[in-house]
Parts: C-alpha cells; sequence; structure tokens
C-alpha cells in the first residue's frame, strides 16, 4: 500500500535545514569557547592509533609479527 504523494513545502524544508546548521554552528563555538590554552588538544583514539601503526616498521614491527606468532595470535 502506498501512501498518496504529498506536497513539499520549500519554506519549512529550509527553515529546517537553517535551524540544524544554525544549531550545528552554536555548538561549535562553544566548544571552541571551552577550550583552554594550559589543556592540549588531543587527537580521537583510532586517530592516534593509526598513526602508531604507520610508525610501527622495521624492527618493531617484525617483533611484534613474530610475538603474534608464538603467541598464536596471527
Amino acid at each position: 500500500m502506498e501512501s498518496p504523494p504529498q506536497e513539499l513545502d520549500e519554506e519549512k524544508l529550509e527553515a529546517a535545514i537553517a535551524g540544524v546548521l544554525n544549531e550545528q554552528r552554536l555548538s561549535d563555538e562553544q566548544a571552541a569557547a571551552s577550550l583552554r590554552a594550559e589543556f592540549p588538544s588531543l587527537l580521537p583514539q583510532k586517530d592516534v592509533t593509526a598513526q602508531t601503526v604507520q610508525k610501527d616498521t622495521g624492527l618493531t614491527a617484525k617483533l611484534r609479527q613474530k610475538w603474534a606468532e608464538l603467541s598464536g595470535a596471527a
């Protein structure tokens, strides 16, 4: 069963989009205002992990791989 098509009220749609964007802008401004200079800006955990994996090359990577093999994880 299909419902009958409804006419799109573009003014209401634009107002709703503007409201969402305004809320996002306000929350971004509040977040920026709450940052203090004495506290460092931290990266999310997944970004830190991704950077760590990229740095693991050479001997460290080989040792980790061998340890994983010996412990049965790989």
